[in-house]
């Protein structure tokens, strides 16, 4: 997955962080605080939280290191998130439960891949290849082929 952007979803809801399928038609919205929305805005990392290196730093002392994100359901449905750990085995790897907003965070300091599972994307993703979707965007493009250079400055 890739981060897109954080978008405001209405005035009293918050913020969500956009992300986007590798390759595929998928879109995510993952809810996230002002803090970490700012942070995931900001176009350089160099400022980023200062918990990231800190939490990196102590993988790396015993050994380990951050692989990457998953984002995941709970078995009630709630999106829940874990940075996996790197082991002697890939069958052995370390799942650490952490909040989605913070794993997005987490992920983008150390330059780690987000990963999402088939079981998150079937109940909370968007699928952009969806009939309806692309008809209405074939919609949108023919209309926006009509306006004429003129009309469009005066909207």
């Amino acid at each position: 997955m890739t981060l897109m952007g954080v978008r405001s979803t209405a005035p009293d809801s918050g913020l969500v962080a956009v992300l986007m399928e590798d390759g595929g038609p998928g879109m995510l919205a993952v809810p996230v605080g002002a803090r970490d929305g700012l942070l995931l805005s900001a176009p350089d990392w160099s400022r980023g939280p200062s918990w990231a290196p800190f939490l990196s730093a102590c993988v790396e002392a015993f050994g380990s290191t951050v692989l990457h994100v998953v984002l995941d359901v709970d078995a009630d449905g709630g999106m829940c998130a874990a940075a996996v750990l790197d082991a002697d085995t890939p069958a052995l790897s370390t799942a650490v439960p952490c909040t989605p907003s913070d794993g997005l965070v987490l992920a983008g300091a150390l330059s780690v891949p987000i990963l999402a599972t088939s079981a998150l994307l079937r109940l909370r993703g968007i699928d952009l290849g969806e009939e309806a979707l692309q008809r209405r965007l074939r919609q949108w493009r023919r209309a926006l082929d009509d306006v004429v250079p003129e009309d469009a400055s005066s909207l």
